[in-house]
C-alpha cells in the first residue's frame, strides 16, 4: 500500500469518525435526562422518609402514655413505618447506583473516543490528522458534557433508548404509587411541601402547603383546624374566648392582607 492509499483510509475513517462523533450531543443528552430523572425521584424518596420519621417519632413518645391503647397503637403501628422507611432506604441506594452507572457509561464512551482519536496519529497517517481532529473533538467533548451549548443539543436528534423495561418499570411505579399513604384534606400522595400537624390523633397527619394557604413553613407548633377546633373544644371557656379572637384576628388580618392592593 502506497502513500497516496494510506491517506484515503485515513480520510475514509476520519470522515466515519466524525459522524459518529455527532451522536455524541444527543447520547449525553438522554444520559442528562435519566440523570435528572433519578434525582427528582430520590428527592421525592428522602421527602417521604422524613415524613414517615417524624411519624415514628411521634408514635414513640405514645410509649410512655399511660393507656395501654396508646401502646398497643406503638406496636402495631412501629414495623410499618420502619418498614417503610427501610423500603425508601433501598430504593435510595439502588438510584445511587444506577446514577454512577450512567456516568460510568458516559466516561467510558469518552475515553473510547479518545483512544480511537489517538489511533488516527499513527506512523504514515496523514498531516492534517492531528491539526484538526483534537480540536473539534475537544470543543465536543466539552460542550456535551457540560451542555453550555444549546444549539447543538437542539439541533441533534434525542436519542430513543430501546424500550425494553419501560412497561415493566411504568407499571411498577403505578402499583407502589397506590400503595403510598394519602394526606391532607385533598387525599393524595405526598408532594411538593408539606406541614406536619403538631395534634397528637390529627387524621391527615401532614398538608400541602397549597391546601391549607401557608407560603412558609409555619415557625412553632402548627395545628390543622379539625385538630385546632377539638382544642378549643377541650380548653376552658376563658382561654378558648382568648384562643378565639387571637385565632380570628389572624385570620382578619391574613383576609385584609389578601385584599390589600399591591
Amino acid at each position: 500500500m502506497d502513500y497516496t492509499d494510506i491517506q484515503q483510509d485515513s480520510g475514509r475513517y476520519l470522515q466515519e469518525y466524525v459522524q459518529s462523533l455527532e451522536n455524541l450531543p444527543s447520547e449525553i443528552k438522554y444520559h442528562w435526562a435519566e440523570l435528572q430523572n433519578r434525582n427528582d425521584v430520590a428527592k421525592n424518596l428522602e421527602r417521604r422518609m422524613h415524613m414517615n420519621q417524624h411519624d415514628l417519632d411521634k408514635l414513640h413518645k405514645q410509649w410512655f402514655h399511660p393507656e395501654q391503647e396508646k401502646k398497643d397503637k406503638v406496636l402495631r403501628n412501629e414495623p410499618v413505618l420502619i418498614k417503610r422507611i427501610q423500603r425508601d432506604y433501598d430504593k435510595l441506594e439502588d438510584l445511587a447506583a444506577e446514577r454512577i452507572e450512567l456516568v460510568e457509561g458516559v466516561d467510558r464512551h469518552l475515553n473510547r473516543l479518545g483512544h480511537d482519536l489517538e489511533q488516527v496519529d499513527e506512523p504514515g497517517g496523514s498531516s492534517t490528522s492531528r491539526s484538526s481532529m483534537p480540536g473539534r473533538y475537544s470543543r465536543m467533548h466539552k460542550k456535551s458534557i457540560y451542555a453550555e451549548d444549546d444549539d447543538i443539543l437542539d439541533d441533534a436528534a434525542l436519542y430513543e433508548p430501546p424500550p425494553i423495561k419501560q412497561p415493566t418499570r411504568k407499571r411498577k411505579e403505578r402499583d407502589e404509587n397506590e400503595n403510598e399513604p394519602l394526606y391532607c384534606y385533598c387525599r393524595q400522595v405526598s408532594y411538593g411541601e408539606m406541614v406536619a400537624c403538631d395534634g397528637e390523633h390529627c387524621p391527615y397527619e401532614w398538608f400541602h402547603m397549597d391546601c391549607v394557604g401557608l407560603d412558609a413553613p409555619p415557625k412553632g407548633a402548627w395545628y390543622c383546624d379539625d385538630c385546632l377546633a377539638e382544642l378549643h373544644r377541650r380548653s376552658p371557656p376563658a382561654a378558648r374566648k382568648s384562643s378565639t379572637s387571637g385565632h380570628a384576628h389572624k385570620k382578619l388580618k391574613r383576609k385584609k392582607d389578601s385584599l390589600t392592593p399591591s
